[in-house]
C-alpha cells in the first residue's frame, strides 16, 4: 500500500484560496482504528466558518480550534485496514463516519444527552475531517452504509439529517401542525422538510430566490414563499386560517431571520434556531414582552445522539429520505467547491470526491 495521499489542508484563516491540496503522510492505524478510504465528503456550512475563521468557543470538555487542519464532518467510504483489537470491521466494509461521535461515558451521555458529550472531538471540528483520501477512525465512530446506498448519498446524509432528527424532538410536529422552514434549498432544510412530511406536517419553505419556486416545490415542500416579501407572515396566516405556523425551524440565523420566525409563529408556538449566517454575527435579539405575551418558545439543537445516526441510516435504507446532492467537486477543486457554496447557488448538498 502507498505511503502517501493527497489531502486538503487549511494553514490559516481566510477565503477559498487558503485551502491548500497537498501531499500528506497515510495517517497511522491505532489498535482500536480502522483505516477507511474516502469515496465521498460533503462541503458543508461549517467549513465555511472554520475557514473564514468565524469561530465560537469551544464547548466545555472540546479541545480548541486546531490549525492546520482538514475539514470534512461527513465521510463515507470503504475500510481497507484495521487495527489489532478491532473484530467487527474488515477490510472490503463501507462504511461512514458519525459526524456526532459520543463518548457514551460522561455525565451528558449517561443522561441520554450523547450530542452534548463532553469527551468527544468531532471529525472537521477538532479531529482531522473526510476532506483527504484515508481517514483514521475509531472503531466505534463509523456505521455502515446500508446495501443499496451509494458512497455519495451516504456521505451527503448523516450531518444534514441528523441535527433534524434532534430538532423534532425539540419542536415536534405532526398531522395537522405547519411547520415553517427558512432557507429553503439548503441540503438541512431540505432534509428538515422530508422529516416535517414524514410526521405528517404541512411544510412552508422560504427563499430568498424566486427563480427556485419550481425547483423547490418537488423537494418536499407543501407551499413556496419569499423571505424578502414584506407580506410573508400574512401569508403563513391564511395558508393557517388566521393561526400562525406551530412551528418555525430556522436554517439561516441571524436577526432578520429570527424576527421574521417569529412573526409567522402562533401563540404558544416554537422557533427553533438551528445555525447563524456565516458572514454575520450570532447575537440575535428579540422583544421580551412580545415574547411573554404570545408565549412563543424560543429552543436550539446542536448535533445529534448516536440513535439519531443509525436512525438516519435506517430512514435512508427504507426510502424515507431522499437527500438532494447538487454537485460534486474533485478532492483538488476544494476551494471552488467552498466559492459556490459561499455563493449560495445550491439547491441541496455539495460533495468532493477524493
Amino acid at each position: 500500500m502507498e505511503q502517501t495521499m493527497m489531502a486538503v489542508r487549511l494553514f490559516e484563516h481566510g477565503g477559498p484560496e487558503v485551502l491548500k491540496y497537498i501531499e500528506a503522510p497515510i495517517p497511522e492505524v491505532g489498535p482500536d482504528d480502522i483505516l477507511m478510504r474516502v469515496h465521498a465528503t460533503a462541503v458543508n456550512s461549517w467549513d465555511l466558518r472554520y475557514r473564514a475563521g468565524n469561530l465560537p468557543q469551544p464547548l466545555p470538555g472540546r479541545p480548541p480550534w486546531p490549525l492546520p487542519f482538514q475539514l470534512g464532518r461527513d465521510a463515507a467510504g470503504e475500510i481497507v485496514a484495521t487495527g489489532e483489537n478491532v473484530t467487527k470491521w474488515h477490510p472490503g466494509d463501507r462504511a461512514v463516519q458519525l459526524p456526532h461521535p459520543p463518548c457514551r461515558n460522561c455525565a451528558l451521555c449517561v443522561r441520554g444527552l450523547e450530542n452534548l458529550c463532553v469527551d468527544t472531538a468531532y471529525p472537521g471540528h477538532q479531529v482531522f475531517g473526510g476532506y483527504a483520501q484515508y481517514v483514521v477512525r475509531r472503531q466505534d465512530a463509523i456505521l455502515p452504509i446500508p446495501d443499496g446506498i451509494d458512497f455519495e448519498t451516504a456521505a451527503a446524509t448523516m450531518w444534514t439529517y441528523t441535527t433534524p432528527l434532534n430538532c423534532a424532538r425539540q419542536a415536534p410536529v405532526g398531522p395537522g401542525d405547519t411547520v415553517v422552514i427558512t432557507g429553503a434549498s439548503g441540503g438541512m432544510a431540505i432534509a428538515c422538510a422530508q422529516l416535517a412530511k414524514l410526521s405528517g406536517a404541512t411544510v412552508i419553505g422560504t427563499t430568498t430566490k424566486p427563480d427556485r419556486d419550481e425547483a423547490l416545490s418537488t423537494l418536499g415542500y407543501d407551499h413556496i414563499l419569499h423571505s424578502t416579501d414584506p407580506r410573508l407572515p400574512a401569508q403563513v396566516r391564511e395558508l393557517t386560517h388566521g393561526l400562525g405556523a406551530d412551528a418555525v425551524w430556522d436554517c439561516v440565523g441571524g436577526n432578520d431571520f429570527f424576527r421574521l420566525s417569529l412573526s409567522c409563529t402562533r401563540l404558544g408556538g416554537t422557533v427553533i434556531v438551528l445555525g447563524t449566517p456565516t458572514d454575520q454575527g450570532s447575537r440575535l435579539e428579540l422583544d421580551a414582552l412580545a415574547l411573554i405575551g404570545r408565549q412563543v418558545r424560543i429552543a436550539s439543537v446542536r448535533g445529534a445522539t448516536l440513535r439519531d445516526q443509525q436512525l438516519c441510516l435506517e430512514l435512508l435504507a427504507d426510502g424515507k429520505i431522499t437527500p438532494i446532492i447538487d454537485r460534486a467537486f474533485p478532492l483538488a477543486e476544494a476551494a471552488e467547491a467552498h466559492s459556490y457554496l459561499e455563493g449560495q447557488r445550491q439547491t441541496g448538498k455539495v460533495l468532493l470526491l477524493p
